[in-house]
């Protein structure tokens, strides 16, 4: 681009609020292009760009197009994250009273279950849910069965057995240093124990925030990540971004 800056292409309700919110989070100088959806679509535009219609699509300086989320997320913090923390990969060492191994296998891990575990059955969700409604009103009371028996004999407990595992990945230990050597268990601000955001938390937010909006998840169950979502939520960049977009609405 001649400005030398990086042009986000934004579709309406999508993942690419997550990209817009990395780059307000990170101070990055960008063009915005926005576009709204053609029957629930990607409208014309975005397969002119690039054939897959993607959106979040990122055109760098040089002119490359970048599709995917985490790709995008991986370019953009590589590229600009000349200060280190809390973007750069592989994250800061964590303390020594840490339970974790925060380093990039652990954030790999995180990120990965995003898109290989939590998003299948989110999309499942959707699916039934989009199925129902769509379903002639004679047959309706059948796939709404079917829908129910679903969510009772698979989704809700496979849900339940992810958010409690990001519940725990929450948690962190810390020792009270009296003479019985007790620990006290306090909440995490950040899945990588860092004191902003960082690559793991942009890749979750979009699954966790999905879940959140659709109601598919009592957070009540689940207090620390409740807590880390409010917290994505209330920060500054999240609602520059929101401003900017053209709207963020994924509820199923």
């Amino acid at each position: 681009m001649a400005d030398n800056k990086p042009t986000l292409h934004h579709l309406e309700d999508s993942q690419s609020h997550l990209i817009l919110w990395l780059l307000e989070e990170m101070g990055i100088e960008y063009n915005l292009v926005l576009h709204n959806r053609v029957n629930k679509r990607s409208p014309p535009a975005l397969h002119a760009l690039h054939p897959l219609g993607k959106s979040p699509t990122l055109v760098t300086p040089s002119g490359r197009l970048i599709t995917e989320r985490s790709a995008i997320t991986l370019w953009l913090i590589n590229t600009y994250d000349d200060a280190g923390a809390p973007f750069r990969l592989p994250p800061p060492s964590p303390p020594a009273s840490s339970p974790y191994d925060d380093d990039a296998v652990r954030e790999e891990q995180l990120v990965s279950l995003g898109g290989a575990t939590l998003n299948p059955l989110l999309l499942l969700k959707l699916v039934f849910g989009q199925l129902v409604a769509q379903t002639p009103f004679f047959a309706r009371p059948l796939v709404r069965a079917l829908r129910y028996f679903l969510d009772r004999a698979f989704l809700d407990g496979e849900l339940a057995t992810v958010f409690g595992f990001l519940d725990a990945q929450l948690e962190e230990d810390k020792k009270d240093g009296d003479e019985d050597g007790g620990k006290t268990t306090i909440a995490r601000a950040f899945f990588m124990g860092t004191e902003g955001p960082t690559r793991a938390d942009f890749a979750l937010m979009w699954y966790v925030d999905w879940a959140f909006q659709s109601q598919w998840v009592d957070f009540e169950k689940y207090p620390r990540v409740k807590e880390w979502h409010a917290r994505c939520a209330s920060r500054p960049a999240w609602k520059r971004a929101l401003e900017k977009g053209n709207g963020y609405d994924v509820r199923g």
